[in-house]
């Protein structure tokens, strides 16, 4: 199987997705990134696999908003535990994993 190399030298994964794929930068349009992001749901559908997209631009988002308020609010409406703290976590000290 060849391996598809991307500008930086970094072969893609095992999804096939590259690591610049969803990179945000100047160059590329909004419309690149909508098809890019297709493209992935595409193939999770055709995989039958769960996918969970979270984009966050932290320099805009909820910066004036109290993030306890939010919270409350999020379980208020029904938003469930999990979901309300893998957001959170997004904003206190963000980490991530990838779990295959």
């Amino acid at each position: 199987m060849a391996v598809r190399q991307i500008k930086n030298g970094k072969a893609a994964g095992p999804d096939n997705i590259p690591p610049e794929a969803l990179r945000s930068d100047i160059e590329r349009s909004c419309t690149d990134q909508i098809a890019t992001l297709r493209i992935i749901v595409e193939q999770s559908v055709e995989w039958n696999s769960s996918l969970y997209i979270n984009f966050i631009d932290y320099e805009k988002a909820f910066d004036s908003v109290d993030r306890r308020m939010l919270w409350k609010l999020l379980r208020h409406y029904g938003v469930p535990e999990k979901i309300v703290n893998i957001i959170r976590n997004s904003y206190d000290g963000p980490q991530c994993k990838v779990v295959y």
